[in-house]
């Protein structure tokens, strides 16, 4: 019986740049425990109570008023309060995986990018009546622009 040389278990393939910024940047967050490996807990896992808007409504039929295609979700993150309606930057290569989003302060603009997902759901924005007797589906969105910012 033959043994297979040390060497062979070691995979032939070169890394690429990319997987080698990957590894250093997942040491680097690690180090500056913005990440961790050890999974939560299942126990510290407590899920969300409905809010009374949806109490209220529990069991009406949600009616779809949206008809409109490749519409994305923007996560943001952090809070994005505007002072008042209207335009709140630019959004550059939507076309492409990573858009770029700019947003528009008074001092200048913050550059956040941003990576196209996919999700396994839709996520709905509804509007529920005052009255309690119905819930309106306003849009349903396929995808979702998941946003960063780049230190």
């Amino acid at each position: 019986m033959v043994r297979a040389s040390s060497s062979s278990k070691k995979p032939l393939v070169a890394e690429t740049p990319e997987a080698t910024e990957r590894k250093r940047l997942k040491k680097l967050a690690l180090k500056n425990h913005l990440l961790s490996e050890t999974p939560v807990a299942p126990k510290s896992f407590s899920p969300l109570s409905p809010s009374k808007q949806v109490i209220k409504h529990h069991g009406k039929d949600i009616l779809r008023k949206s008809q409109r295609k490749n519409r994305f979700l923007f996560s943001f993150p952090g809070l994005l309060a505007p002072i008042s309606g209207g335009k709140i930057g630019d959004l550059k290569d939507l076309g492409s995986e990573n858009p770029i989003l700019y947003l528009d302060f008074p001092q200048g603009q913050m550059k956040l990018f941003g990576t196209i997902v996919y999700p396994k759901n839709r996520y709905l924005s509804l509007m529920f009546s005052r009255g309690g007797k119905n819930v309106m589906c306003e849009d349903y969105f396929d995808n979702m622009v998941r946003t960063f910012l780049m230190l």
